[in-house]
């Protein structure tokens, strides 16, 4: 009798373990009333307090809101490795995760979460493997219990955007632009410069592969018109516990990588979920330690960045295993990749609750009588004045409520004043500023949402007769003429812009709007400053074969920029001279030979692959032994090339680039060919 009590207390952990978020439906809005759980080690709820995810009920999401998209890199395990029969088992016989299955057993179907999956090697060319409504096709990573917790906190659209590939580090294949040793170029219009692969290349292909997705939104969101990258969810560090000063600098480049993305996806304010591997436990030593350790400091509720409370979060994944490591990708079992993937999903959740548009801190729902939930549901769907007049019909008859439940109508009231302040505060700032664009535009934006609230109503009145003055009226029609020309941004070259902002200035050099515009150019003349110093670094190098392939390829974006076509005449002018050509035409000669062994990797790959396919070991080996020898002699070729180059063009800078390269070949024995240029 005792051992089946104990079975049946652990069956009920288990099922704890893995449970979903605490989320009820409230009047239509979705709300947080549990506490975020993984495993349990956040500690047990009481019974009332856990409600298991229901089933998606086939609603489309409010196509007029942005598709809010949530991109997950990582390496193999975030790839998805789960196996659809388990799951299967798992949904059927053990009663796990009952929002995936309908009763009659089909996967049921999100119709406001999209879920789709690119992969490319490298920066080469990507494919797309998935792009359909969020359910079960085939094995699985945690993109399932991501995308179900997400929407379901979420009434906008979602899009779960997995771009990843096995077998990459962080420390060198998905090495980010802002970490020591990235090789790629800093314009991702011009990425790699160093070779077929290089640090940070993978970085490159998935971040290339998921804005592929976004340029074509409505063939991935149908009926989409705008979309937000609203976050970041990474699952990967096997590839780097292998190597002792990837495993070393894990922390540095997991706190790049969030910074990369963030500004690569224009998302500065994009949370970022981050599990760790499942096999690892806290206060294990060595490089897998040293990666865990780094994956948890980051997490925001630790403290040690401040700056990440409410946008980073760590979930600890060792209790959600089912058993296996990470190499081994768990053995394949479903329930390890769905509980890694419900733990991000209520990471993230807990995130958008937390946040702005999200829950009220320090408020559970379920705590709340009917007459504050009304009060909260007002207050997270952004209607100020309904949830204003609740709490303050509330307060006014404090005497004849229950005290706790006046305690958290005042709570609700802070939150509401803070809200209401802050609104004021912005307006005036406008106002104070000479912003009457931002001031008009932000009380059109606030006025259903905040009219009825004695504070506003005084202040709107007072800057309504500030919007009527003759300097009011002057200034919009500024304002409006330079938003009229912003929204020219997306369909103008970076040329025909620029010189719309600058005549702007010009014209209107003292209002307030020209500031303004200024910083409307100020990345493409950070761009253009970044160009000619690299222009000038590879003139210093005599590397003036890239020199002029750079303003070759600038051309088509500045052209017409004076700054540009000031330095363009003087390039050209120096393109002219004899030794310069020279020079260019070394850079060519010794560029088409590395082209050339780039094409002859490719064709070793594909050569390898089809070897592999041979099931005979000795037929196999042959197969083998000849691939090797024709690449040999091949790349042999190539390095003689590289040798005459080497002759011809003796100290000059591609002279010493073939010598270099060159005897590189000798020295690995005829075994590898490298560019040897000086950098």
């Amino acid at each position: 009798m005792l051992m089946r009590l104990l079975l049946c207390l652990a069956a009920a952990l288990s099922r704890l373990a893995t449970s979903t978020i605490g989320v009820v439906r409230d009047l239509g809005r979705p709300t947080l009333t549990g506490l975020l759980m993984v495993g349990l080690a956040s500690g047990l709820l009481a019974e009332d307090e856990l409600e298991n995810l229901p089933r998606p009920d086939g609603q489309e999401a409010d196509m007029s809101k942005p598709v809010q998209v949530y991109i997950l890199m990582g390496q193999s395990n975030m790839l998805g490795f789960g196996k659809v029969a388990g799951l299967s088992d798992a949904c059927k016989n053990k009663g796990l995760y009952p929002y995936l299955m309908n009763e009659d057993g089909s996967w049921t179907v999100r119709k406001d979460v999209r879920y789709v999956r690119v992969m490319c090697s490298g920066s080469g060319p990507s494919k797309t493997h998935n792009n359909e409504w969020m359910t079960i096709k085939g094995n699985i990573g945690p993109e399932m219990g991501i995308g179900h917790y997400v929407g379901h906190v979420t009434d906008a659209p979602v899009l779960i955007l997995k771009s990843c590939i096995g077998n990459r580090s962080l420390g060198y294949d998905l090495l980010p632009p802002s970490a020591e040793g990235y090789a790629g170029d800093p314009d991702p219009s011009k990425r790699p410069t160093s070779g077929p692969w290089y640090a940070g290349v993978q970085y490159d292909g998935d971040v290339a592969a998921a804005k592929k997705v976004l340029a074509k939104l409505r063939k991935h969101y149908p009926g989409a018109k705008r979309y937000e990258v609203a976050g970041f969810f990474w699952w990967q560090g096997d590839k780097d516990f292998r190597d002792a000063e990837h495993a070393a600098n894990y922390e540095r480049n997991l706190l790049c990588l969030i910074e990369s993305l963030r500004e690569d996806f224009d998302a500065p304010d994009a949370r970022f979920v981050c599990a760790t591997l499942g096999q690892t436990r806290e206060g294990s030593g060595g490089p897998q330690g040293q990666i865990l350790e780094a994956q948890l400091a980051i997490d925001g509720k630790r403290g040690k960045y401040k700056d990440h409370a409410g946008k980073v979060a760590t979930v600890y994944s060792r209790p959600l295993s089912k058993g296996g490591s990470s190499s081994g990708h768990y053995g394949g079992n479903a329930e390890t990749y769905m509980n890694v993937g419900q733990a991000m999903g209520k990471s993230m959740a807990q995130m958008i609750l937390d946040g702005p548009g999200g829950g009220v801190p320090g408020v559970k729902v379920g705590e709340l009588d009917a007459s504050l939930k009304r009060a909260h549901k007002h207050l997270v769907a952004g209607k100020l004045n309904e949830a204003e007049k609740v709490l303050r019909r509330y307060l006014d008859e404090a005497g004849s409520k229950d005290e706790e439940q006046v305690a958290r109508a005042r709570t609700l009231d802070e939150h509401l004043t803070g809200l209401v302040d802050g609104a004021l505060d912005e307006m005036q700032d406008f106002r104070d500023r000479g912003d009457f664009c931002g001031l008009r535009d932000a009380l059109a934006r606030t006025r259903n949402s905040h009219e009825g609230i004695p504070a506003y109503d005084q202040e709107q009145e007072i800057w309504t007769a500030d919007l009527a003055t003759e300097r009011a009226v002057r200034a919009i029609a500024i304002g409006d003429e330079l938003i009229a020309i912003v929204a020219k941004k997306e369909r103008a070259s970076t040329s025909a812009y620029y010189g719309l902002i600058t005549r702007f200035i010009e014209k209107h050099p003292d209002s307030f709007y020209a500031e303004k515009a200024e910083a409307q150019i100020a990345p493409i003349q950070k761009e253009l400053r970044e160009l000619f110093d690299e222009i000038e670094d590879l003139e210093n190098l005599g590397d003036m074969y890239s020199m002029f392939e750079l303003i070759k390829e600038a051309k088509r974006t500045f052209a017409k920029i004076p700054s540009f076509d000031e330095a363009h005449e003087r390039w050209s002018a120096e393109a002219k001279d004899p030794a310069v050509r020279e020079s260019v035409a070394a850079g060519e000669a010794y560029a088409d030979i590395f082209a050339d062994l780039a094409e002859l990797n490719e064709q070793l790959a594909k050569a390898q692959a089809k070897n592999d396919k041979i099931s005979s070991p000795s037929k196999k080996a042959k197969a083998q032994e000849r691939t090797t020898a024709s690449h040999l002699k091949k790349l042999e070729a190539l390095a003689n090339k590289l040798d005459k180059l080497a002759g011809k063009y003796g100290d000059s800078y591609y002279g010493r680039a073939a010598s270099a390269s060159y005897q590189a070949f000798v020295d690995s024995e005829g075994k590898t060919l490298a560019d040897e240029r000086e950098r």
